[in-house]
């Protein structure tokens, strides 16, 4: 008969599987942590044909009810699943946003922003928060954010006061790290912003409790960044700019862009530090001049939606879509305190 462990032995293979766990996860982490930073949160340009939706300049006294009715009817019938977003067959909510744009409170505009997150969240119900749902089926989810984010009736977001403190992503469509996968663990993906500071943190948490899934978590990885108003200037990634001319990203502008920075900022990403129990085991500093664009493509007091992106040409942004966190987190460091 094999001799037990002795306790001391026992407990150090308690401890050390943790540690060979958070080990390999901090690998996966520095491999891929290039996409990590859009984790919580985000944003590059909109799709161009987002950008060049036509709206329409005169609209009908619609109330409340009669708005709800016509946008879901709109979403459910096939002209609606076929045509929305082209350029030729607007929306239920974009014919609205003209008035919108009058009154953004105005019961009918109201009621109709509602339901759009209603639909939104019904098509993201039971996919883990994106990352089980089927390739095929994102398709109509980007549909129906662009159409939240066609209700837009803030014009400068990424200035607005509103996008101070904890955000928590409900779906995205980023790779792992970004939709809160580490290796084969899953948690919670949170953005954490501080307006009078310029900084924010993305921060995952696995195993976590409390309102946001958040606190006591036994695994965190935390990201912490600068923000700035973007220039408009394309970010110089030779991965990502395939130009025919050979120009570096950071050659072209967005000329499209009259103001960038009301809407859009580029991050800069200074280090990332991964904690098991509350205690720190590594940290990762960034090479200088990494960064990405986030775009703040939607913003009211409890919803967000950042595309997030690798030169700010919308080509390559993935989606968040969140809602406002319980808290902060103890400032941010969840699971630590």
């Amino acid at each position: 008969m094999s001799k037990p462990l002795p306790i001391a032995h026992h407990h150090r293979h308690v401890i050390v599987l943790p540690l060979l766990t958070a080990a390999a996860i901090a690998i996966a982490i520095i491999a891929s942590s290039a996409s990590f930073p859009t984790a919580a949160a985000f944003a590059t340009s909109a799709t161009a044909h987002h950008r060049h939706r036509p709206r329409v300049a005169n609209i009908d006294n619609y109330d409340a009810t009669s708005a709800r009715y016509r946008y879901r009817s709109y979403r459910s019938s096939s002209t609606g699943r076929g045509n929305y977003g082209s350029s030729s067959s607007p929306s239920a909510a974009m014919r609205l946003q003209a008035r919108w744009n009058w009154n953004a409170n105005d019961d009918s505009a109201v009621a109709v922003v509602a339901d759009a997150k209603s639909l939104i969240e019904e098509k993201i119900a039971d996919t883990n928060r994106g990352r089980s749902m089927r390739e095929s089926d994102r398709p109509a989810v980007r549909s129906l954010l662009s159409d939240l984010e066609s209700l837009c009736a803030v014009s400068a977001p990424a200035r607005d006061a509103r996008m101070e403190g904890p955000w928590i992503v409900l779906y995205t469509d980023a790779p792992p790290p970004s939709n809160g996968r580490l290796g084969f663990l899953e948690g919670i993906a949170k953005q954490v912003i501080d307006l009078n500071e310029g900084t924010y943190r993305n921060e995952l948490y696995v195993g976590g409790d409390g309102a946001d899934g958040d606190e006591n978590a036994w695994l965190s990885a935390i990201l912490d960044a600068r923000w700035y108003e973007w220039d408009g200037v394309y970010l110089d990634d030779p991965a990502a700019d395939d130009d025919d001319d050979g120009s570096g990203g950071g050659t072209a502008v967005a000329a499209a862009e009259k103001d960038p920075g009301a809407t859009t900022w580029k991050v800069d990403f200074e280090s990332i530090t991964l904690s098991l129990f509350g205690a720190s085991i590594f940290t990762q500093r960034f090479e200088a001049g990494t960064s990405r664009t986030w775009r703040m493509s939607y913003l009211d007091d409890d919803t967000r939606i950042v595309r997030a992106g690798r030169t700010g040409r919308g080509e390559d942004d993935w989606i968040f879509y969140m809602r406002r966190g319980a808290s902060a987190a103890e400032g941010g460091d969840g699971g630590r305190t």
